[in-house]
Protein backbone atom coordinates (compact mmCIF):
# COMPACT_ATOMS: atom_id res chain seq x y z
CA UNK A 1 0.00 0.00 0.00
CA UNK A 2 1.38 3.39 -0.98
CA UNK A 3 1.36 6.26 1.47
CA UNK A 4 0.04 9.66 0.49
CA UNK A 5 2.00 12.68 1.65
CA UNK A 6 2.45 16.29 0.70
CA UNK A 7 5.29 18.79 0.55
CA UNK A 8 4.33 22.25 1.75
CA UNK A 9 6.18 25.17 0.18
CA UNK A 10 6.19 28.56 1.92
CA UNK A 11 8.13 31.76 1.10
CA UNK A 12 10.21 31.68 4.28
CA UNK A 13 11.26 28.01 4.15
CA UNK A 14 14.35 26.87 2.28
CA UNK A 15 13.10 23.29 2.21
CA UNK A 16 9.44 22.25 2.13
CA UNK A 17 7.66 20.74 5.12
CA UNK A 18 6.59 17.11 4.84
CA UNK A 19 3.18 15.92 6.00
CA UNK A 20 1.92 12.33 5.79
CA UNK A 21 -1.77 12.23 4.94
CA UNK A 22 -4.36 9.85 6.42
CA UNK A 23 -6.36 7.43 4.33
CA UNK A 24 -5.70 4.94 1.60
CA UNK A 25 -7.43 6.51 -1.38
CA UNK A 26 -6.73 9.60 -3.43
CA UNK A 27 -10.02 11.13 -2.27
CA UNK A 28 -8.98 10.65 1.38
CA UNK A 29 -5.60 12.19 0.58
CA UNK A 30 -7.24 15.21 -1.06
CA UNK A 31 -9.42 15.76 1.99
CA UNK A 32 -6.35 15.57 4.21
CA UNK A 33 -4.41 17.90 1.93
CA UNK A 34 -7.11 20.58 2.12
CA UNK A 35 -7.12 20.26 5.93
CA UNK A 36 -3.33 20.65 6.04
CA UNK A 37 -3.41 23.63 3.67
CA UNK A 38 -5.74 25.52 6.04
CA UNK A 39 -2.98 25.48 8.67
CA UNK A 40 -0.48 27.22 6.38
CA UNK A 41 -1.66 30.79 5.68
CA UNK A 42 1.49 31.69 3.70
CA UNK A 43 1.28 28.63 1.47
CA UNK A 44 2.86 29.07 -1.97
CA UNK A 45 2.37 25.54 -3.27
CA UNK A 46 1.57 22.08 -1.97
CA UNK A 47 2.64 18.94 -3.82
CA UNK A 48 0.70 15.69 -3.39
CA UNK A 49 2.59 12.40 -3.68
CA UNK A 50 1.55 8.78 -3.66
CA UNK A 51 4.58 6.75 -2.72
CA UNK A 52 7.42 8.08 -4.87
CA UNK A 53 5.16 9.49 -7.59
CA UNK A 54 3.90 13.05 -7.69
CA UNK A 55 0.13 13.15 -8.18
CA UNK A 56 -0.32 16.91 -8.58
CA UNK A 57 0.81 20.33 -7.39
CA UNK A 58 -1.69 22.84 -6.03
CA UNK A 59 -1.54 26.58 -5.43
CA UNK A 60 -3.91 28.15 -2.87
CA UNK A 61 -6.43 29.19 -5.53
CA UNK A 62 -6.71 25.54 -6.69
CA UNK A 63 -7.61 24.43 -3.17
CA UNK A 64 -10.27 27.12 -2.76
CA UNK A 65 -12.19 25.74 -5.73
CA UNK A 66 -11.98 22.03 -4.86
CA UNK A 67 -15.37 20.40 -4.48
CA UNK A 68 -15.88 16.80 -3.51
CA UNK A 69 -18.87 15.07 -5.08
CA UNK A 70 -21.48 14.36 -2.43
CA UNK A 71 -21.56 10.66 -3.26
CA UNK A 72 -17.79 10.38 -2.83
CA UNK A 73 -17.61 12.60 0.24
CA UNK A 74 -19.97 10.40 2.28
Amino acid sequence: MDVFYCLIHTPEAITPELCVLPGGTELDAMRGLTEVARDWPRLERIDLYRGNCEVRSFVPSDLATLRFPRALAA
